[in-house]
């Protein structure tokens, strides 16, 4: 009961604060264009709001159904094009000269952190 009253009133004060806080940004007027910044900010998100809305009167979802099932229909195609077998081999070699070509590549660098020059060519 007392952890129960402990947190209830640490959640009021904690309420009671961020109401305090936010009286007081109410107030600024950062840009200093006499309009509050507060004021700006709720005129910003009503003009997002109104062309949102409109937005969503106008768009199409038909179309847009229209289009992503064409979307899915492509990548199918695309999917079913693809030698599964030839792609795996890709993969697996470009994962080997990764790694020789990091391998190479920390090589050349030590090398010229030791010799501060270009390897000579045979």
């Amino acid at each position: 009961m007392f952890k129960k009253k402990l947190t209830e009133v640490a959640i009021d004060t904690f309420t009671e604060y961020l109401q305090e806080r936010f009286e007081k940004l109410k107030q600024f007027d950062l840009d200093q264009d006499g309009q509050k910044d507060v004021d700006q900010i709720i005129e910003i998100l009503g003009r997002c709001s109104v062309k949102a809305k409109a937005t969503l009167d106008s768009t199409n979802f038909s179309n847009i159904a229209a289009g992503l099932e064409q979307v899915i229909n492509g990548a199918s195609l695309i999917k079913n094009s693809l030698d599964r077998e030839t792609l795996s081999e890709l993969g697996e070699e470009l994962s080997i000269a990764s790694k020789k070509l990091t391998v190479l590549g920390k090589l050349s660098i030590q090398y010229m952190k030791e010799k501060g020059q270009e390897p000579e060519s045979p």
